[in-house]
């Protein structure tokens, strides 16, 4: 199930989350960067208001860029705590980076072999209004990722 996250997340992403006035997605922001704080997280806000947390800097020499193959181990969860996909030991995510969904090309970019961080993302970042499975629409997400391999 996880490859059908990360696949199709593109397409969902750029032709449902275009609908969002720069209003909500200030309220998205704002929830995302309350989600941070409450747990104490040493963050930064980036680009269109993804919110990271470096945790381990990787030792890697080559950086993530736009068409960079990654080997990614993750979790992700709902800011609730569900849980909603996970890669499994020993199976990490192999993909493009432009075949992930907005908030994991924005906060890899730059990052290389190593890394590991956090990241809340809010819903214009991740998969937008489209609900799927474990996912209600609108969800702001949590992600705490590992990069493994970086081609």
């Amino acid at each position: 199930m996880r490859y059908l996250f990360f696949i199709l997340l593109p397409a969902l992403v750029f032709s449902s989350c275009n609908t969002y006035s720069e209003e909500e997605k200030t309220n998205f922001v704002s929830k995302a960067e309350k989600y941070a704080k409450k747990h104490h997280w040493n963050y930064e806000v980036m680009d269109g208001g993804l919110i990271i947390e470096v945790l381990e800097k990787g030792t890697g020499t080559e950086k993530i860029q736009s068409g960079s193959e990654l080997e990614l181990n993750y979790k992700g969860t709902l800011t609730n705590g569900n849980k909603f996909d996970q890669t499994e030991p020993g199976k990490p995510l192999k993909s493009n980076l432009k075949g992930l969904i907005g908030g994991f090309q924005l906060g890899l970019l730059g990052h290389v072999e190593g890394t590991k961080l956090r990241m809340v993302v809010p819903p214009h970042l991740g998969y937008g209004d489209d609900a799927l499975e474990g996912i209600p629409s609108n969800s702001t997400l949590v992600f705490e990722i590992e990069v493994q391999k970086v081609r």
